[in-house]
């Protein structure tokens, strides 16, 4: 029994099955285009459901700090050293920096009705399209397998996730059921609502949509932006990031074999440049300056107490 199993297994992997063109017209382009209409709906209805209350100020400021903070983490290293420092420190200093003030906690979105209805709104646009649909495709197209991707290679655990409801152990692990055809056209469309709608609407985002059915909620969750978490966090990555300026052979690299040769370098070393001074330099020009002042007025003084001296005497002489 065993070796036929084996026999089965081996003519099946060297003859591939061959799909009728009608199961493309007719289940997988279908399939295509229905799902996209039924986002582009979804999406027109969460915005007609949407009670547009207004934006929190001081939440928004917040949020606009943590993205300024996260891309001088990203993009510090376009910047000389002076710059990401000074950022870094307007940010992260302990006395003064940004993400170091007090902020509001959370609020509780749990506690407010009309927060939970807005909630309530976004999961039932999400839910019952997708419980439809996958009534629909057990419906009329349970056991069908559609689609055979491009990857011969692939071991046999991706099995329950490209071949939902058909159970063949001798089946190419590369051909795709209609259960997890529709999961990966769902997870797998949101760049092509993006180019239609012209816009990245959080109600074409499925990995949302498959945490909000969860329970999980949406971005803030069901306790809201925790600005205070979030500016802990952030502060602490940007503490860790060390700087590597990205430009300083920029010169180099765009002028390649143009770049200046030594003798050239060595003219422009020889001419005078201005000198950066840094803070610590003024600190110490100023008290130079306040001591040589103070030297001044001592020699005045003396010079005054021995004319006073001499005018003494010369009247004492009279």
């Amino acid at each position: 029994m065993e070796a036929f199993v084996k026999m089965v297994t081996e003519t099946v992997k060297e003859e591939p099955m061959v799909l009728d063109p009608q199961i493309r017209d007719w289940v997988v382009l279908p399939m295509v285009g229905i799902m996209v209409l039924m986002g582009l709906v979804r999406h027109h209805v969460q915005q007609l459901l949407d009670s547009q209350q207004p934006a929190d100020a001081g939440e928004l400021k917040n949020k606009q700090t943590l993205m300024r903070a996260n891309k001088l983490g990203t993009n510090g290293g376009f910047i000389p050293p002076e710059a990401f420092y000074m950022r870094q420190a307007y940010f992260t200093n302990p006395d003064r920096g940004v993400l170091h003030e007090k902020v509001p906690k959370a609020s509780n979105n749990m506690m407010n009705p009309m927060g939970m209805v807005d909630m309530m709104k976004k999961n039932v646009t999400f839910m019952l399209p997708n419980m439809v649909m996958m009534q629909i495709i057990n419906m009329f197209f349970q056991g069908f397998v559609l689609v055979k991707v491009p990857f011969n290679t692939m071991p046999n655990r991706f099995k329950s996730m490209l071949q939902k409801g058909v159970d063949l152990k001798t089946l190419d692990v590369s051909y795709v059921s209609s259960l997890s055809w529709y999961f990966l056209v769902m997870f797998g469309l949101r760049g092509l609502y993006k180019l239609i709608i012209g816009e990245d609407s959080p109600a074409l985002d499925e990995a949302k949509a498959a945490q909000a059915q969860m329970g999980m909620g949406m971005m803030g969750g069901p306790g809201g932006f925790n600005a205070e978490g979030a500016f802990k966090m952030e502060r602490d990555k940007l503490d860790m990031v060390k700087h590597k300026w990205l430009l300083a052979d920029a010169e180099k690299n765009l002028l390649g074999p143009r770049y200046p040769t030594k003798a050239m370098n060595d003219e422009f070393a020889a001419m005078p440049t201005k000198e950066i001074k840094t803070e610590k330099d003024s600190e110490k020009e100023k008290a130079a300056t306040k001591r040589s002042i103070e030297k001044e007025l001592k020699e005045e003084k003396k010079a005054q107490a021995k004319q006073m001296k001499k005018g003494i005497k010369v009247k004492k002489a009279r």
